[in-house]
């Protein structure tokens, strides 16, 4: 069992707040049923279950409502193996700020969000996809998955304002998942496990992993880079600062760099393309084609929640129905 949004289950305090909320209520209507009844006489007019049976209902509610919060985070259940597509496309996009530049149609991000989609679109059935991003960070944003709407829907189409290049870490995370997730290949293998598509404007800024030691791990571990680079060197953009009250904006310039992106790609047996050229993205899978690999698929099980959470709901309605002649 995997959680794809674990941060939301922080909303489960919200169960114990509800009991311990039930309970408040509980003692001031028992005060202020006291008032209005002699103890003595309680027996002869007030049908009650048992003491420990009272607390069902509230019990039921509070079932239900820590069901819907676990199905908001999407729980998925891993289910069997499978000996066929297990090769994964992991796509790799640049949100740094010189992305921004817009010497490529509307943007370089806004153009690698299209190429990404058109990919995704062309992109066989029977292949996994991942989805990272990375600027001064990596990010991962989608586990290898079937799922081309949740793929699609995790493609960026902004940069990150001001971040930094890190090519090398994000050649380096990338590499791990798709290990992770099918295992290793061999050094110049013409069927490897996995492929990576990079789409980014070159030139790395921050202190990370160097880019050629990245591809060269690549490549020891026999996964193909293909590079798509966006820009011209002609790329500029505009970074506001603000200082003693004064907002000041500079033109940076940022040229493309395909050198740093053809040598990836060289050396880890890729192919390297420009964002202007390229039309035939079919070269990136082609050598996937007869790959097999063993491999988990994950199935949402927050409707299977859902359903059993309206199911409490109803039967606590029901039982304080019958118990208490109101809903709780």
């Amino acid at each position: 069992m995997t959680i794809a949004s674990p941060y939301l289950l922080f909303a489960l305090v919200a169960v114990p707040l509800a009991a311990l909320a039930y309970l408040v209520l509980e003692r001031r209507r028992a005060r202020r049923a006291a008032g209005w009844s002699k103890r003595a006489m309680e027996p002869n007019i007030v049908v009650r279950p048992p003491r420990r049976l009272r607390y069902v209902p509230a019990l039921l509610f509070l079932v239900a409502l820590a069901l819907l919060l676990v199905g908001f985070a999407r729980p998925e259940r891993l289910l069997g193996s499978t000996t066929s597509g297990g090769a994964i496309v992991t796509l790799v996009v640049d949100t740094s700020g010189s992305m921004a530049a817009t010497d490529v149609g509307g943007s370089r991000i806004q153009a690698a969000h299209a190429l990404a989609l058109r990919f995704l679109d062309q992109l066989p059935s029977r292949y996994r996809v991942a989805v990272l991003t990375f600027a001064d960070t990596v990010k991962l944003k989608v586990q290898p998955t079937f799922d081309r709407k949740q793929a699609a829907a995790a493609i960026p189409d902004r940069i990150t304002p001001l971040g930094g290049t890190e090519v090398g870490d994000a050649i380096d995370e990338a590499l791990a998942v798709t290990v992770e997730a099918v295992g290793k290949g061999l050094p110049g293998s013409r069927y490897p496990p996995g492929a990576m598509l990079l789409l980014s404007d070159g030139a790395q800024t921050d202190v990370g992993t160097n880019p050629g030691d990245a591809a060269q791990q690549s490549l020891t571990q026999g996964i193909p880079i293909d590079t798509v680079a966006f820009g011209t060197q002609n790329g500029v953009v505009q970074q506001s600062s603000t200082s003693g009250g004064h907002t000041t904006t500079q033109t940076i310039a940022v040229p493309v760099d395909s050198f740093t992106l053809s040598r990836i790609a060289q050396t880890t047996n890729g192919t390297f393309f420009t964002g202007s050229t390229t039309t035939d993205l079919s070269k990136v899978w082609d050598h996937l084609g007869r790959h097999s690999a063993r491999g988990r698929e994950g199935h949402d099980v927050s409707r299977v929640l859902a359903a059993a959470a309206f199911l409490c709901m109803l039967a606590g309605i029901a039982l304080s129905g019958l118990w208490f002649g109101r809903i709780a």
